[in-house]
């Protein structure tokens, strides 16, 4: 049986360490909360709405991407 739920998938939309929603934010909201040079080379931020950890696009964002992606084109759905 297949329950057809890749259209429900939502990735890289929660927190990985409490499962809270993401929220975008401004690179200045965040930048004092940021390891050296990550402002120079990212601009795209986001914070759990829980517990505020942040989050940027970085090399691990787009290895789980790819990942993500080839897993829904092999569901066939």
């Amino acid at each position: 049986r297949r329950y057809r739920l890749s259209g429900a998938v939502a990735p890289l939309t929660r927190c990985l360490h409490c499962n809270g929603r993401l929220r975008p934010v401004d690179k200045a909201e965040v930048a004092d909360r940021l390891p050296p040079r990550t402002c120079e080379f990212y601009h795209e931020f986001a914070t759990c709405s829980s517990c505020g950890r942040v989050y940027w696009p970085g090399s691990h964002y787009r290895r789980m991407r790819g990942l993500i992606e080839e897993t829904l084109a092999q569901s066939g759905e």
